[in-house]
């Protein structure tokens, strides 16, 4: 820092700065850290507060910086320790839970002692999680600020009415640290925590890591780049417009700025083994089509590495109504993935094929169709992609 940077009044416009960027304001700062003003203005006690709870102005800096670390660095430059922890929740949606909560306030403080700004949090499906199919799984993965708040800073107001309502959340979690990016590790490849953490997490230990989290050894910390992960949008923070999915080497680099897209809605993933999937929209399809659909379905055909993660972007694409895409079929349930984009295709085609013939296209990837025409173009699908050689 120069001499300039250090002249008289710095430490006060660092912390107006820091304050406007991270808190909302001065007012929105001491709240967050339940300071008292003592009857003088904001400005006045800010420096004396700061100091008082980090030591000086320049630890207060450090503490929020304006960049956050590359999370791939943060696994691999720290290899005697990487920054890399070990918590449950019960489910992961960052979109609605844009945070990591503790229930008392030195468990909290715990976590910033014991972490830097950038941290990742890597996050197993608790016991008690409303989707059984979660429960003990490897969820996401959140990179933690040490932006401090309350937990309705965090959430929607939808949210933050359901924890009201309900005596077993009313006061968990209270204690609150502002989660900055996050990824949801594909539903298919999701491992067992036992599996992933084999020396951090234990049944013993579980209720102590879901309520402090646990920093992952060494080499647990670098299995998280074997993940296939998919950046999606923490709540209060940057909107993730296009879902990526992948491997975790791949995917958690920062985005490379690029132009504007000048195309309608896309996803986008990286090269590799796919999977074959149908779509259905649930809803009135003859509302949504402006025309009697005959009972027939509407659905959309395609390949991804994840089906889950291309529908989860398909609805992200949807305004909040009366419809949704599902998964109707996915060759991820029974089978391991087709061993490249081409096989993959193959199979999409024959789905375009038999659906074009046998029901109306709707354009592109999308058809209306009988649930035995959808059938039966989805097992010629299979044997398609299962059959398909190089020329």
């Amino acid at each position: 820092m120069t001499a300039q940077d250090r002249a008289p009044g710095w430490d006060k416009r660092a912390i107006n700065a820091i304050a406007a960027r991270d808190y909302g304001g001065l007012e929105r700062m001491f709240e967050a850290h339940d300071w008292d003003a003592g009857g003088r203005l904001f400005g006045q006690i800010a420096p004396s507060r700061v100091v008082e709870t980090y030591g000086s102005v320049a630890a207060f800096e450090a503490a929020h910086p304006a960049e956050w670390p590359d999370p791939v660095d943060v696994i691999e430059i720290e290899q005697d320790q990487p920054d890399v922890w070990l918590t449950s929740y019960y489910g992961f949606a960052p979109e609605s839970w844009g945070l990591l909560g503790f229930t008392q306030e030195w468990m909290r403080r715990d976590f910033l002692d014991n972490s830097r700004p950038g941290a990742l949090v890597v996050i197993y499906g608790a016991g008690a999680a409303e989707n059984p199919l979660e429960r003990g799984r490897i969820l996401g993965v959140q990179q933690q600020s040490h932006i401090r708040g309350h937990k309705r800073d965090f959430v929607p107001a939808n949210r933050w009415a359901d924890e009201q309502s309900d005596e077993g959340r009313r006061d968990k979690w209270n204690y609150a640290l502002k989660a900055v990016r996050a990824w949801r590790v594909n539903s298919e490849a999701r491992p067992r925590v036992q599996e992933f953490a084999p020396e951090t997490y234990s049944p013993g230990s579980a209720t102590l890591i879901g309520a402090r989290g646990r920093r992952l050894t060494v080499s647990e910390a670098r299995g998280l780049l074997d993940l296939d992960l998919t950046e999606v949008t923490v709540f209060g923070g940057v909107p993730v417009d296009f879902h990526v999915s992948g491997p975790a080497r791949e995917i958690l680099r920062p985005s490379k700025a690029g132009p504007v897209s000048q195309a309608a809605f896309m996803t986008r993933e990286s090269e590799g083994p796919k999977h074959l999937y149908i779509l259905a929209l649930e809803g009135n399809a003859d509302h949504f089509l402006g025309h009697p659909a005959g009972g027939n379905r509407i659905v959309k055909v395609g390949f991804s590495r994840s089906p889950d993660t291309r529908c989860y972007s398909h609805n992200c694409a949807l305004p909040a109504g009366a419809f949704r895409w599902s998964v109707l079929r996915s060759s991820a349930k029974d089978r391991s993935p087709f061993p490249s984009s081409s096989h993959a295709l193959a199979g999409e085609q024959v789905m375009k094929d038999v659906l074009d013939q046998h029901g109306s296209s709707l354009g592109r990837e999308f058809f209306l169709a009988s649930d035995n025409h959808i059938e039966n173009a989805w097992n010629m699908a299979l044997a398609a992609a299962e059959t398909w050689k190089s020329e």
